[in-house]
């Protein structure tokens, strides 16, 4: 969770990602009195009320977490300018106008969505640092970890995706890309590449979708937190894994789109069952950050260490853990540390702090928006836009829609009746923020709890970039949608599952047009 890098590292024996921490750093200007320029393949444009306008805090908007915010919004009105130093500790003490205290509870949250890090010493400030997948890993493991996701609904996630990567990578390759693949092929087979997911990096980067780039790696390094910790892949399994991905790497290269996407399938379902065989996988995620690496930030440490506690102990929900002064005695740090790691655990809603009497840290119920704004900011940094957004929520709401053709019981009937009902009830104003409902139910009834948060999450991050200017009338045509949804669940109530393909099929394809 709280040190996914450490951890990924870790288990998969590799470091961390290269880039950033050698960058030539420069000092750049105030973002109040100056902008620079987005790079070449500029990201969708942010939404007037900023990217996390829809998360709700826990316990109130917390100083440290508004002035974290405020930091992260200057640094994209900077373009997001990696390497750079936005400011010095004292210059941004008086940007943000708030205690010492208060700022660097701000910057460790700032650290820990890996948009910044603070360097000491001449010349340090605050410098902004690559974008990493590992941040939204922490946000998706905890949540996982919550609602105890099996590793076969992370799998059968995968299997969404990874296909779709391997049916369109041998359309889309180009020259390079096929140096690329051989490389890859060869450095397995000489013992030069020695991490697993290379290739199903690299498969998914040749579809030149940076959206679908980005889940295929999230729910890779996901995978591997159901591992158990002493966990080692041996020398026949690497050569299994390798003799794979020179199959699958074959099949990309010759241009076969259901070979390539049939020897992927088979790949996946096998390196599945390894997992299944090594540990029960519920536990194993649950308890994978009790113990597990090192921190040079005690804040997080500590924040680890509570979290590994609350996922020993169930998860339940509003009990209390302790009082701010028997928390600082019981895991031995002074105030400031334990508000650091309070401040990281109300983000990742594992626990809230109230104040005052009868007051402490009480467990929280995680809900998807820190996965949500985790994202979101991937998606501002990546260069992604609509479109992308987009090809992987077909691969994942047609998976979807399989799984609820294959089980959909008088429960779930009822569940998308009902949601037809709320949108038909809804006004015009109303309608943009309901009107994804039936496929949020579909993800719900499918039962495969890492499809729907993947559901959600995209739906919620394409509504923000897709949200009418203020007092714009809403583009999205209601009684159209509406009708669509209707046509769709009368088919899969009627069981015609040909039609209701056919039907979420143009409704998804339909939908990219209404997204600005």
């Amino acid at each position: 969770m709280l040190t996914a890098v450490t951890i990924i590292a870790a288990l998969a024996g590799v470091g961390p990602e290269r880039g950033g921490e050698h960058r030539n750093e420069r000092v750049v200007a105030d973002p109040a009195t100056k902008t620079s320029p987005r790079r070449s393949g500029a990201p969708m444009n942010r939404p007037p009320d900023g990217p996390r306008s829809e998360a709700v805090r826990p316990n109130g908007s917390k100083l440290a977490a508004t002035v974290a915010d405020r930091i992260v919004d200057d640094i994209a009105a900077l373009g997001w300018p990696e390497g750079d130093v936005v400011g010095s500790e004292p210059e941004l003490l008086a940007r943000y106008g708030v205690s010492r205290a208060v700022f660097r509870e701000a910057v460790r949250l700032v650290e820990h969505k890996q948009v910044a890090r603070m360097r000491r010493g001449p010349g340090g400030g605050l410098v902004v640092t690559p974008p990493s997948v590992h941040s939204v890993a922490d946000a998706v493991s905890v949540y996982l970890a919550y609602v105890g996701a099996e590793i076969d609904e992370v799998f059968e996630a995968r299997l969404a995706l990874e296909e779709t990567a391997a049916q369109l990578a041998p359309e889309r390759l180009d020259e390079p890309g096929i140096a690329a693949l051989r490389a890859l092929v060869a450095g397995e087979h000489d013992h030069t590449v020695d991490d697993p997911r290379e290739m199903h990096r690299l498969v998914a980067a040749l579809t030149g979708n940076p959206a679908l780039e980005l889940f295929v790696d999230l729910l890779n390094q996901v995978s591997l937190l159901y591992l158990p910790r002493s966990a080692r892949l041996g020398p026949s399994t690497l050569a299994a894994s390798a003799a794979a991905h020179a199959a699958i790497a074959e099949a990309v290269i010759a241009g076969d789109e259901s070979l390539a996407r049939g020897r992927m399938r088979k790949h996946l379902q096998a390196e599945a069952a390894y997992l299944r065989a090594q540990q029960p996988s519920r536990r194993r995620l649950a308890d994978l950050t009790e113990a597990v690496g090192h921190s040079d930030k005690r804040g997080e440490a500590t924040a680890r260490q509570i979290f590994g506690e609350v996922t020993a102990a169930g998860w339940p929900v509003g009990a209390l853990l302790g009082s701010e002064a028997d928390l600082m005695a019981r895991y031995g740090v002074s105030r400031a540390v334990l508000r650091e790691a309070v401040r990281v655990l109300e983000h990742h809603q594992v626990a809230r702090m109230r104040r005052g009497p009868g007051g402490g840290l009480f467990v929280a119920e995680p809900g998807i928006e820190a996965v949500t704004d985790a994202v979101a900011l991937h998606v501002e940094r990546g260069g992604i836009v609509p479109q992308h957004l987009f090809e992987v929520r077909r691969a994942v709401e047609l998976t979807v829609l399989e799984r609820v053709l294959a089980t959909l019981d008088d429960q779930g009937r009822a569940a998308l009746v009902a949601a037809l009902a709320a949108e038909r009830a809804a006004s015009v104003e109303e309608f943009p923020a309901v009107g994804h409902d039936v496929h949020n139910v579909l993800a719900r009834v499918s039962g495969n709890r890492v499809l729907e948060l993947l559901t959600v999450v995209l739906i919620r991050v394409t509504r923000r970039h897709s949200a009418a200017p203020p007092g714009a009338p809403d583009l999205l045509p209601t009684q159209e949608v509406i009708h669509v949804h209707e046509r769709v669940v009368d088919a899969i109530v009627a069981g015609d599952g040909e039609l209701a393909r056919h039907r979420m099929r143009r409704h998804l394809d339909a939908l990219v047009d209404w997204v600005q």
